[in-house]
């Protein structure tokens, strides 16, 4: 792969995907209110919200709108920033890249458009334990952080590896500072 945009079609068909399922939600389960696809375990439940992950912020009295979308535009642009300058055999960084910023870019359309983010998918155990609604952004968003953090985890081992395979011997007889 000699070019970055499989990364960029990557991004677009996950967005494609967030837009389509939100724009499916509303029109099929608003009025429903909510699908139990899982008896006990997995529903897709309509839902907006104003806040962040996990509704933070949601029933704050300040206008977050703005304030959230442009922290994702912010966010959004630093991201192709970032995969621009990424070298194209980092695959999974280049991966975690494109999926964080479909996550970003979908949820920011909401904001923008609709003042809030259109959720749906909504695990839960026997309604004892009930996982907080989201998105395909928001999962994309996820998976792109968790792919982003095994890269930084390879990264800093290979770091430490190296370090220590060209760190000299020391001689033999010789006192090191620390006996």
């Amino acid at each position: 792969m000699k070019t970055k945009w499989f990364y960029f079609i990557i991004a677009a068909i996950a967005l494609a995907a967030d837009q389509l399922t939100k724009a499916w939600a509303t029109v099929s389960l608003q009025s429903r209110g909510s699908l139990e696809v899982v008896e006990g375990f997995f529903r897709l439940s309509y839902a907006r919200n104003r806040g962040v992950a996990f509704s933070l912020f949601a029933d704050s009295e300040f206008e977050t709108k703005w304030v959230l979308a442009t922290i994702s535009a912010v966010a959004a642009v630093a991201v192709i920033y970032y995969l621009g300058r990424t070298a194209v055999s980092s695959r999974r960084l280049n991966t975690a890249l494109a999926l964080l910023l479909a996550g970003i870019t979908g949820n920011l359309i909401d904001r923008v458009r609709l003042g809030e983010v259109v959720d749906f998918i909504e695990f839960h155990w026997a309604d004892k334990f009930i996982w907080p609604t989201f998105n395909l952004a928001d999962a994309s968003i996820c998976l792109g952080a968790a792919l982003l953090a095994l890269e930084l985890i390879r990264e800093e081992r290979a770091a430490s590896v190296k370090a220590q395979t060209s760190a000299p011997a020391p001689e033999e007889g010789s006192v090191s500072s620390s006996e």
